[in-house]
């Protein structure tokens, strides 16, 4: 028979087996997902959206938001580094202020001009992207 030792034994280790698994990948790729809120006006005025996008992917704009956003921000700035492009596919002239209420402002390059973008970790950036926030 079962001593009180063994009982004890093998009701915890069973407990310890019944555990669920955790999905390993569902969490990572909803930890992993880069967030962009955008306005197609200055100062966050509506209309506005939010952009969900995987890190390291670009993302082109949907075309009723294409060359209409006048306000930009990464939602992840302490994870994640954005950069907006003009042209679709991650091309063209880039800027990489995180967050930016007044794109018409300084050279006015980028408002009414953002195409795509690309967000990657803080700890990895393509060697395209810049390392200094400069504006265009």
């Amino acid at each position: 028979m079962f001593n009180l030792k063994t009982l004890v034994i093998f009701v915890a280790s069973g407990c310890a087996l019944a555990a669920p698994a955790v999905n390993g990948n569902a969490l990572e790729s909803r930890q992993a997902m880069a967030s962009v809120y955008a306005c197609e006006n200055l100062n966050w005025n509506l209309p506005c959206d939010t952009f969900s996008l995987t890190p390291g992917a670009c993302l082109n704009v949907p075309s009723n938001w294409d060359n209409k956003i006048s306000s930009i921000k990464n939602n992840n700035k302490n994870i994640y580094h954005c950069v907006w492009y003009d042209n679709q596919n991650c091309q063209g002239r880039s800027y990489s202020n995180q967050e930016d209420a007044k794109l018409n402002d300084g050279n006015g390059f980028f408002n009414d001009r953002i195409s795509s973008w690309r967000c990657n970790t803080r700890q990895f950036r393509l060697a395209s992207e810049p390392d200094v926030e400069v504006e265009a």
